[in-house]
Parts: C-alpha cells; structure tokens; sequence
C-alpha cells in the first residue's frame, strides 16, 4: 500500500483500513478472541483457582470455563472493561473504538449512530460517553523535566441554547480551565493534562500542579503568586505585565497552542460543551492529544483491556434527574401502608416539606406480623378414651377383622381363597 495513504503521525503504529478491520473482526467470536489473547497472551489462566486449562462457550463466545473439576467456574474476558454487562454486540463496540481512535478531530454521537447502524441515540450516546470514561488512566504517570502551566476559560452550553459566554476575563458562561504540557526540543509538546477549577486560586491550583507534574521538575508560569512555594519543583515565573514583555501567546507558546486546539475542537466537532459534561470532554482531547501517534495502544485504553474498570450505567454519568427522581418516589409510595401513608401526608403538611422527608421522620413500626383476615374455626378435639390411640388424620380407617371375625359367614368374602368352605 501507498507511503502517502497514511499521515505521518502513523509512522510507526499505523492503523489497519476499514476493510482490512471488518475482516479481522467480522463478529462476536472474532472480537471475544482478541479480547482472550490480550487478557491471557499465554494461554487461559483461571482467576479463580489459577487452573491453566479451559473451555469457551460457543453460545457465548465471551465466557470461559474452567477445566478443573473442583472450580467450574466461568469467567468473562469483558470484566473489568468498559464492555462489561453491556447487550451491544462486541463487534459495535470494536467498530466504535476504531471510529473514534482513528478520527482525529473526534466524533460526535450522533454521527457515531449512523456509522454503526443502532437505532437509538441514547445508547451510542452512552457508549460513547464510556468509551471517554475509559480514556483516562487513573494510574498514569505525572509530566516530567519542563512543563509550561497556565489558566483559561472556555464557554459552555444550558440546553441547546448557543454560546453566549463573556467577553475578555469574564467568567460568566465560561468554565475555568488549567492546564500543563511537556515542553520537547524545538518547538514540538509532549504529554498534556487539562482539569476543570471552580477558580484561578492557590486553593485550586496547587492541587493540580502536585499532582499532574513529577518532583524536580521545573514549572515556566505567569506572575501568579499560586505558583510560588510549590515544593520539590523548581519555579521560572514571566512576569507578562513588563514594559517590554512578550504576549502570553508568544511566551508560553505550547500551553496556548493547547488551549486554541481545545476551543476549535469543541466548537467545531459538537458546537460547544455542556456544562455538565465538560470533564469527559476534556480527558477526550486529553487522550487525543497524547495518543495521537499510537493506534493499537488507544483500542487498548478505549477498551479497557489492562484496567479494572467498574460496570458503568447511564445514571452513574447523568445522575437521578428529575423525572428518575419522580417515578422512584411513585414506586416508594405503592408500597407505604395507607395508614402510614396517611401520618406522613399530614406531617408534610404540618412541615411544609415533601412526602418521602415526612416518611424518613415517621418512626419505624413494629415487626410483628399482623394478619388482615380472620383466622378459620377449628374445635379442640376431646381426650381419647383409655386404650385408644389418637389419630391425628381427619379419616380413620377401620380397624382390621380379627380371625374370629373372619370366621363368621357375613364375613366370607373377606376370607382367603384356600380357608373358604364349600357351601352346602
């Protein structure tokens, strides 16, 4: 294939085409097999009992048996990813990954839809926000030797509302921004990390220098005092306000390359951030912006393949929103007794608060069971006569014929076969 196909970010790690993709995972069982060899480069090992021998199940290519026979246990090679307890097919969520870790200027959820033909928004909507969830590693390891550390704002959206944030150093409609980059030879960047502050004070500062920059790294700033003091880090401060100084573009050249790169994509890719969201979008870009010359690396992180990642679901990412919040407390009250029921209305009344606060301040009832229906009528049987044994079944059977009995003509048809007499 042609050298001029590829960019030469790619040089080193390029991506396989579209084509040559859907033919190495054409489906689940492609896609479970990937997913196996990377979790276990020399073989299954069991988690449970470390047995190095078994099975996959062919129904679901994703589950493993264990051979041993004292474990059967199975094991899921999507534990522990960001696949983990989703009911989108494997091969979805390769395709997704592929999407977003090839196209550098990113993708939007929307666009994502029709690429991989799910008929419904909120579940590529929330794959993808998994997908941004995944990017960062929480054990990933701080920048080192020169970093370049400033403050800026970006605007966000309210609803579908457009941009309307202030102009200048006004913070209304905008959202606080700090961020570092490695400083290489020349005029190239190395490593980035970006953080969303309440403000550009030393209480919100100094946090993220401590701990996104390594000790005996030397940190170039504006004159902020924030940065003064930082322990284990040497400081080099530009104080911009001088007579002769340079703009802050110009003096600090990478971290404003960072933060510009930042407004075009997210104004370009989804017309603005949401408030809410402003977080994942960031570690998007983060993730973007350190990994754009390694392919195979980002399908591992976008994946989850290497972390322990917990089972994510769309209310861990949007929260109880208002109308979760109203059908939790209908059901809540379905099962409030009515006379319980009754005693927390009056008492939200009385409070002036709501119903389910009147519930938590209504002491606890009584354990004991109480039966709504009368219980059935059942005489107390008399004592037994002396002699005479009590059965406890509703039927007695009669007693057995004693032989006396059984000699008796009237009772001749109960006689055996080889003592009955002949009739006369």
């Amino acid at each position: 294939m042609s050298e001029a196909l590829f960019p030469t970010r790619w040089k080193h790690d390029r991506p396989p085409s579209i084509e040559e993709f859907v033919a190495a995972f054409p489906d689940d069982h492609a896609c479970a097999a990937h997913l196996a060899r990377r979790r276990w480069p020399r073989g299954f090992v069991c988690p449970h009992c470390g047995h190095p021998k078994g099975w996959k199940l062919e129904t679901r290519p994703w589950l493993w048996q264990c051979a041993s026979s004292k474990c059967r246990k199975q094991t899921s090679v999507i534990s522990g990813t960001i696949m983990h307890g989703t009911r989108v097919p494997l091969r979805k969520w390769f395709l997704a990954a592929y999407l977003m870790a090839t196209h550098s200027n990113g993708i939007s959820a929307l666009q994502l839809q029709a690429k991989l033909g799910i008929r419904s928004y909120q579940t590529v909507w929330l794959l993808v926000q998994k997908l941004r969830i995944a990017m960062i590693d929480p054990d990933r390891s701080p920048l080192t030797g020169l970093v370049e550390v400033d403050e800026s704002s970006i605007p966000y959206r309210t609803n579908n509302e457009p941009l309307t944030g202030g102009q200048g150093k006004s913070t209304v409609g905008k959202t606080v921004l700090i961020g570092a980059v490695e400083k290489r030879d020349g005029r190239t960047s190395g490593r980035i990390r970006l953080e969303r502050i309440d403000e550009d004070t030393r209480e919100h500062i100094r946090p993220f220098v401590l701990e996104n920059t390594a000790p005996g790294c030397t940190l170039f700033t504006d004159g902020n005092k924030a940065y003064v003091g930082l322990p284990d880090r040497k400081h080099v401060p530009r104080n911009l306000s001088a007579k002769n100084a340079l703009p802050a573009h110009v003096t600090f050249e990478r971290i404003h390359r960072v933060f510009s790169n930042l407004k075009r994509w997210a104004l370009g890719v989804f017309h603005g951030l949401r408030e809410k969201h402003v977080d994942l979008y960031l570690n998007e870009f983060v993730f973007r912006w350190n990994r754009r010359r390694s392919y195979w690396s980002s399908m591992d992180t976008l994946l989850g393949i290497g972390q322990r990642l917990p089972r994510i679901t769309r209310r861990d990412i949007v929260g109880d929103t208002l109308q979760w919040k109203k059908d939790h407390e209908k059901q809540i009250l379905k099962m409030v007794g009515k006379e319980r029921l009754l005693k927390a209305q009056i008492l939200a009344v009385e409070g002036k608060r709501s119903v389910i606060e009147a519930l938590h301040m209504l002491p606890p009832e009584p354990k004991e069971r109480k039966y709504d229906r009368e219980r059935p009528f059942r005489p107390v049987l008399g004592r037994p006569p002396e002699g005479e044994r009590l059965i406890p079944g509703r039927y007695r059977h009669p007693p057995r014929p004693s032989k006396a009995e059984m000699e008796l003509g009237w009772l001749r048809h109960m006689r055996p076969a080889a003592t009955q007499v002949a009739p006369f």
